[in-house]
C-alpha cells in the first residue's frame, strides 16, 4: 500500500485530538498570523492529497474491480491473490475521505485564526491592515485548493451497482492550467485576469490605501471592483455543482477551496470598505474649506 494506517493515525492524533486544539488555540493567541497561514495552506495540502487519492482510486477501479468490491467475501475465498489489490483500492478510498475531513477541519481552524488575528489589531489602520492580510491568505488558499469534485459512474450489468468511469477535482489554478494545456487560451486568460489578477490587484490597492491613504487609492479600488468577477466565478461553481449533482450517474461535491474563495469574496468587501476609510487616519478625511463669500473667497 502507498500509506499505512498508522501514518494516518499519527496525522489524526495531531490534527483532530484535543491536544492539538489546545496547541492551536495557544498559537492563535501568540502567533495568530502564523496560525492562520499554517492552517490555510495545510488545508490546501490535505485537500490536494485527498483529490490525488480519490483520483488514484477511481483510475484503478475498473468495472471488474467494482464487481469484486461488491462481492468482497467471494473475492476473499476465490481470488486470494487478487484480494490485495481490492484492499489497496479500499485503502485509497479511506485515505481520500480521511484527508478531505482534515482539510475541512483545518478550514475551520483557519477561520478561527483569522478572527483572532483581526481582533488583535489596535486602532483602525491596524485592524484594516489585518483584514487585508486575511483576505490575501484566503485568496491564495482558494486559488490553489481543489474547489469542486465531479465523479461520473456507469451501471454494472448483471449484479447492478455503479462503477466509476471518470473523476475530476479541480480548483481555479488547476482549471486555468488545464484550459491552457488543452488549447483554450481565451477562457483561460479571462479567468486568470478576472479571478486572479484583479483580486490580487485589489488586495494590493487595499494595502496601499491603508498604509499611505489618499483619495486616489479609494477611486482605484472602486474602479477595479467593477472588473473583479470573483463572486461571479463562485456562483458559477455553485451552478456547476447543482447541474452535475442532478444526474444519477454523476455526483459532484464542493471542496475546501470553494469555501476559501467564498470567504475571500466576503472578506475583500470588508477590506475594501475599511481601506477606503483608513485614509482618515492620514489626515485625508478632514473637510476642505469651500468658497462661500464672493468678497473674500473664504468663510
Amino acid at each position: 500500500m502507498i500509506l499505512k494506517y498508522n501514518h494516518g493515525e499519527i496525522v489524526h492524533y495531531f490534527l483532530i485530538t484535543w491536544k492539538f486544539k489546545l496547541l492551536f488555540l495557544a498559537s492563535c493567541a501568540v502567533f495568530p498570523a502564523a496560525a492562520l497561514a499554517g492552517a490555510a495552506f495545510a488545508s490546501v495540502y490535505f485537500a490536494s492529497l485527498s483529490a490525488d487519492y480519490y483520483s488514484l482510486y477511481c483510475s484503478r477501479l475498473g468495472m471488474l474491480d467494482a464487481v469484486k468490491l461488491e462481492l468482497q467475501e467471494m473475492v476473499r475465498g476465490v481470488y486470494p491473490a487478487y484480494f490485495d489489490r481490492v484492499s489497496f483500492l479500499m485503502d485509497c478510498a479511506w485515505q481520500a475521505r480521511f484527508y478531505e475531513t482534515l482539510s475541512f477541519a483545518l478550514l475551520i481552524y483557519a477561520a478561527i485564526a483569522s478572527i483572532a488575528f483581526a481582533a488583535g489589531g489596535s486602532g483602525r489602520r491596524s485592524f484594516a491592515a489585518r483584514v487585508v492580510f486575511v483576505s490575501a491568505v484566503f485568496l491564495a488558499a482558494g486559488l490553489f485548493a481543489p474547489a469542486l469534485a465531479i465523479k461520473a459512474t456507469g451501471e454494472i450489468p448483471v449484479i447492478g451497482g455503479n462503477g466509476v468511469l471518470k473523476f475530476e477535482a479541480k480548483g481555479i489554478a488547476g482549471t486555468i492550467a488545464r484550459l491552457f494545456g488543452s488549447g483554450y487560451p481565451l477562457p483561460a486568460t479571462l479567468i486568470l485576469l478576472f479571478s486572479v489578477i484583479a483580486p490580487a490587484a485589489k488586495i494590493a490597492l487595499c494595502y496601499l490605501a491603508v498604509e499611505r491613504g489618499g483619495a486616489g487609492y479609494a477611486a482605484a479600488l472602486r474602479a477595479i471592483g467593477k472588473w473583479s468577477m470573483a463572486d461571479v466565478f463562485a456562483v458559477s461553481i455553485i451552478l456547476a455543482y447543482l447541474a452535475f449533482g442532478a444526474d444519477k450517474f454523476t455526483d459532484a461535491w464542493l471542496l475546501s477551496g470553494f469555501y476559501f474563495f467564498c470567504g475571500y469574496c466576503l472578506i475583500s468587501l470588508a477590506a475594501a470598505r475599511l481601506a477606503t476609510g483608513a485614509g482618515e487616519d492620514h489626515g485625508y478625511g478632514d473637510p476642505v474649506p469651500v468658497a462661500t463669500n464672493p468678497k473674500n473667497g473664504l468663510n
